[in-house]
């Protein structure tokens, strides 16, 4: 609303999946596989699809990790690397949900393995923006209603968020 202020109190997912005329899915950054910053790991069990834990959130490692994709910090840039794909939306305010982001929407709403295509309309998995290691980053299983690491090189799904 016009005139008010205060930190964004209300997360929002994509109806759909992000797509580009040529691609589907897409890799979380695929040369960067093993040259990742062992610092921006997150800690905790992988498998914790309900439970929220503190971590930045996906607006911050979205940025950072563009930030990173325009320098090749991590290597070369690959034209199926969702971070060059999405420059685009995040200007506009879309985000990569953190693994903890993603963990508080499928909890919010009920994602299981018999209701997630059906119902929400969600495909198997889904990249956040939180990296596991050097070589992996999370992934939101769907159908497995759970959080797991998967190679930077693999391609997934990329569902876009945004909060107000």
């Amino acid at each position: 609303m016009e005139g008010t202020s205060g930190n964004d109190r209300f997360y929002v997912m994509a109806l759909d999946n992000f797509t580009t005329e040529n691609y589907t899915t897409f890799y979380w950054y695929y040369n960067a596989y093993g040259n990742l910053d062992s610092s921006y790991n997150v800690s905790g069990s992988a498998n914790d699809f309900a439970v929220v834990g503190a971590e930045p959130t996906g607006r911050v490692n979205t940025e950072r990790m563009i930030a990173s994709w325009n320098s090749s910090q991590y290597g070369a840039q690959n034209a199926r690397d969702m971070w060059g794909v999405i420059q685009e939306e995040v200007a506009n305010g879309w985000f990569v949900p953190s693994k903890s982001e993603w963990s508080a929407f499928g909890a919010a709403f009920g994602i299981t393995n018999s209701n997630y295509s059906i119902t929400f309309g969600l495909s198997h998995d889904y990249w956040s923006s939180s990296q596991y290691n050097t070589s992996r980053a999370y992934i939101a299983n769907s159908n497995g209603g759970n959080i797991y690491d998967s190679p930077v090189l693999g391609p997934s799904s990329v569902r876009l968020a945004t909060t107000f």
